[in-house]
């Protein structure tokens, strides 16, 4: 695969799941200020989707593209060869995004939990 096609795959999934914790965390947030499950909350959660998810491949994802991949470039730079530096950018990327859903959706510590291994 060339490597521009590998950089627009890299960018596209790292937008995306970053629009995706973005609405989760703002889903829990108001979702802990309704304590029942209602309708009402479900219509709350399907508005702040559409929230987050339009803008962000509408206005911001021209932002998030750019800063995509100021970072895959910079990773690139990092690394002598522009692919390999491709991978380590995502790679880095996906482990901090895998943190952080992992705290959010499932509520699992996974820094504490390497923590607890290293010891």
């Amino acid at each position: 695969m060339k490597l521009t096609k590998s950089t627009k795959y890299a960018t596209l999934v790292i937008s995306i799941l970053t629009a995706s914790l973005l609405n989760e965390y703002i889903v829990n947030v108001i979702n802990s200020y309704y304590k029942e499950r209602t309708y009402l909350s479900v219509l709350i959660g399907m508005l702040v989707t559409v929230l987050v998810f339009v803008p962000m491949f509408g206005l911001v994802r021209n932002f998030m593209d750019k800063a995509s991949k100021s970072y895959i470039k910079a990773s690139k730079k990092v690394a002598k060869k522009s692919s390999s530096g491709l991978l380590i950018g995502f790679l880095i990327a996906f482990a901090v995004l895998f943190v952080f859903f992992a705290k959010i959706r499932h509520n699992i510590d996974v820094l504490a939990n390497i923590a607890a291994i290293i010891k």
